[in-house]
């Protein structure tokens, strides 16, 4: 399971889905979008924690991790 993965934490769409009560449909398209619409952030975050999930709000915002020209760049030398 790849951690940056919110879907995969969740146990794939449907299971997701299912937690939100949403339709497995509408959870796959916002994987196949790599995005959960805003007016969704807040329900994934709470419905999360509620079945265990810590959820964090950069999670929502990049649900399969953080695309790599935006990842904070490290210190090496």
């Amino acid at each position: 399971m790849d951690d940056h993965d919110l879907f995969a934490r969740f146990g794939g769409t449907r299971k997701m889905a299912s937690i939100l009560d949403e339709a497995p449909s509408t959870v796959q398209s916002w994987k196949a979008n790599g995005r959960i619409p805003s007016h969704k952030q807040a329900l994934v975050i709470d419905k999360g924690r509620e079945v265990g999930i810590d959820v964090t709000a950069e999670e929502v915002v990049f649900p399969l991790g953080r695309p790599d020209e935006l990842a904070p760049e490290s210190d090496a030398a």
